[in-house]
């Protein structure tokens, strides 16, 4: 695209052209072809702008969104991360403590994150603790937070005095990108759906809420049957949740196909993983920032997704304060998955390299 100064060069050179008369900048012609070119340069970036936004290849933000709808697709939002909280008292007496819905607690550390309660809960008069279900502030990956990281009351109850949770916090996910998008809805038009193909069902599954990703395998109990597998996000649907597309897909279906909505085979994988850390960083946190990630990175795969680790890898260089990494032989080989096969961590161990 033209710059400004090249459209305004061009205009005052066939102005001195065409009148015999070099231009004087700071005449009223002068000033007047300045502003004319400002205009016109605004105007070509207006319409290369337009141009990108015509094409899904180059469409950005809302534009992008604009297209997907015409294939029936919608970017996915932001989630919360979700997970439970558990609070303990010293002493247990007749007095049943209460922690309220709302309270704040929050990861310690200087980049801390916060979660709250989202109902009210009791302690027993013979407990010493209780666990209540919560929820970042926040929607976000980086609400997912290990195993005992949440450790700081922002607003302690009365007679509370600690607070942890003794299982991960996840489920939180960033909007989803432009690249993302625009790959899903490339992808539906390399797979048109016509109401009878794999492309079709997959489709349909993916347009409710808790479907993160979804397969569908034609002929896999004979002639005539399709298979569609549906998952969260890294996770399986519950039983009321596959009921329910159970039924949509059964409202769907073209005569005399038998269709079954499924989980996908959920398969652990284990990892392993030495790493060194930057100087100025301590290996505990940046342990905890790995074990995050690399959750995430678990979270994040879809049904027939292989495990691979370059893609591990290259979660581990974009974390703060990893200097180098190596992986356990023992425990880390790269997954190649089955069109009906999910992967989930099976747990991820993380110690200092030397």
């Amino acid at each position: 695209m033209e710059t400004f100064e090249s459209i305004l060069n061009r205009m005052e050179s066939k102005f001195s052209e065409l009148s015999g008369v070099e231009l004087d900048e700071a005449s009223d012609v002068g000033i007047r072809l300045k502003v004319l070119a400002g205009e016109i340069f605004a105007l070509e970036n207006n319409i290369d702008w337009l141009k990108n936004q015509m094409f899904i290849q180059t469409a950005t933000g809302q534009q992008l969104d604009y297209h997907a709808v015409e294939r029936g697709l919608e970017r996915a939002q932001a989630t919360k991360s979700k997970g439970l909280l558990t609070f303990s008292r010293t002493t247990a007496d007749d007095e049943q403590n209460i922690v309220p819905a709302g309270t704040i607690c929050a990861t310690s550390g200087i980049n801390s994150i916060r979660f709250k309660t989202i109902s009210d809960v009791t302690f027993d008069p013979e407990s010493l603790s209780v666990s209540v279900e919560a929820e970042s502030e926040e929607e976000g990956a980086k609400y997912n937070t290990g195993v005992g990281t949440i450790t700081v009351m922002i607003n302690p109850p009365p007679g509370v005095t600690s607070v942890t949770n003794s299982a991960a916090f996840t489920g939180g996910t960033d909007a989803e990108t432009d690249d993302s998008l625009r790959e899903r809805l490339i992808q539906s038009y390399n797979n048109i759906s016509n109401g009878t193909n794999c492309a079709f069902y997959i489709e349909e599954a993916l347009k409710y809420d808790k479907v993160y990703s979804a397969t569908a395998i034609a002929k896999k109990r004979g002639n005539g049957t399709v298979n569609v597998y549906v998952a969260g996000k890294g996770a399986l649907l519950s039983d009321d949740d596959i009921e329910t597309i159970q039924s949509g897909m059964s409202s769907l279906k073209e005569i005399n196909v038998d269709v079954l909505v499924c989980s996908p085979t959920f398969t652990s994988v284990s990892l392993g993983v030495y790493i060194t850390v930057e100087d100025g960083y301590k290996f505990e946190s940046v342990k905890q920032s790995c074990i995050s990630e690399l959750n995430n990175y678990f979270n994040s795969l879809k049904i027939g997704e292989s495990f691979l680790l370059s893609n591990v890898g290259e979660v581990l260089y974009h974390i703060e304060g990893v200097k180098s990494y190596t992986f356990m032989n023992s425990i880390s080989n790269n997954k190649i998955a089955s069109a009906d096969q999910l992967f989930k961590s099976g747990g991820i161990t993380i110690e200092e390299g030397s």
